[in-house]
């Protein structure tokens, strides 16, 4: 049993059995007690006295502890001390243990309650400096990716390039694309990775520079029409995927990615179709329309999913300007078909 000072042993001291006993034990405790050799400090000593009463444990010793307080002097309160007199050095060995405690003047919020504060508003509302900088870098760097693309589909178009399959340039497009996913602008030259980028948006645009060619000869129109549409639609799905809850498209990463897999499948099932076929048609349709609106969906979720990550860390504008570059290049393709199908 534990008793704060004399004034708990007293409480108990209703018989003289009990009197003598808290007095015997108030008496041993102050003849060992240390007399304290100066009273600039305020100092609680808490010594530790073995009793001999029985208690309802059995005749066992019970540990008494007996507190004797001073008065705390001027000089630690003052100077922001702990009643303890260790004042100072105390709060810098918490400090360095458990960090400093938080201002009043500064409130700490929780993970969740930080969380639904960003919840209540719009994405748009979430942005930070940061961020709208590091979009800033990657909307330009998308800029001039189009450009590199549309400067190679023209050159292409004028030169016996032209003549190449498609599948040519769009599978060695693959080769950069791979080095700038799989690598980082912390590790590898900056100037590396950015010849990647341009070599990647260069094949790009030779390998949809056929298409461009037949669009042409159908109707000059058509191109520009579809690079107008293609450019509307892009900034609208930016402005709703910044106009919507923080991290709402976020969740359409699983259909989104299923969504992707069911028109790979659907595109190499139409190379073994034969253009007579009843599902050649079918197949086409899905593959036209059905990419057209799988994308503009992943323009939306690649613009927070850009946002999320450089919040978590991930700066790279190359790796992000990528990821917008192939939504721009299918549905520009997937528009200008339509286009193309529409006029003829």
């Amino acid at each position: 049993m534990i008793d704060d000072a004399e004034g708990g042993v007293r409480q108990r001291g209703a018989s003289s059995t009990t009197t003598g006993w808290s007095h015997t034990g108030a008496s041993r405790c102050a003849a060992a007690a240390p007399k304290s050799t100066s009273t600039t400090f305020a100092v609680t000593l808490q010594r530790r006295c073995l009793s001999s009463r029985p208690s309802r444990f059995g005749r066992k010793k019970v540990e008494v502890l007996e507190k004797e307080a001073e008065a705390p002097s001027p000089s630690s309160t003052q100077q922001g001390g702990s009643p303890f007199g260790f004042g100072q050095q105390q709060q810098q060995y918490q400090q360095q243990q458990y960090g400093a405690a938080p201002s009043s003047a500064f409130p700490a919020y929780t993970p969740d309650r930080e969380k639904e504060r960003q919840q209540q508003g719009s994405q748009w509302d979430a942005l930070g400096y940061g961020v709208v900088e590091h979009m800033r870098k990657v909307y330009g760097t998308l800029a001039v990716g189009i450009g590199i693309a549309a400067g190679a589909s023209m050159v292409t178009m004028a030169t016996p390039l032209l003549g190449v399959h498609p599948l040519v340039p769009g599978i060695g497009a693959m080769i950069p694309l791979m080095g700038i996913m799989y690598t980082s602008k912390h590790t590898h030259s900056q100037a590396l990775r950015a010849g990647m980028f341009a070599a990647f948006t260069g094949l790009s645009g030779v390998a949809i520079a056929p298409l461009m060619m037949i669009a042409l000869k159908v109707n000059p129109i058509l191109v520009p029409q579809a690079l107008v549409l293609t450019t509307g639609l892009f900034a609208s799905m930016t402005g709703l995927s910044l106009m919507a809850k923080p991290g709402a498209t976020l969740r359409w990463g699983v259909p989104l990615g299923g969504g992707l897999l069911l028109l790979m499948a659907t595109g190499l099932g139409s190379m073994f179709v034969p253009v007579t076929s009843a599902w050649y048609p079918l197949l086409h349709s899905f593959q036209l329309y059905g990419g057209l609106a799988l994308f503009t969906a992943y323009i939306a979720y690649d613009t927070q999913k850009m946002i999320d990550e450089y919040e978590m860390g991930e700066d790279d504008h190359l790796k992000h300007a990528v990821d917008l570059f192939i939504d721009f290049k299918v549905i520009f393709t997937r528009i200008l078909s339509i286009l193309m199908m529409r006029d003829d």
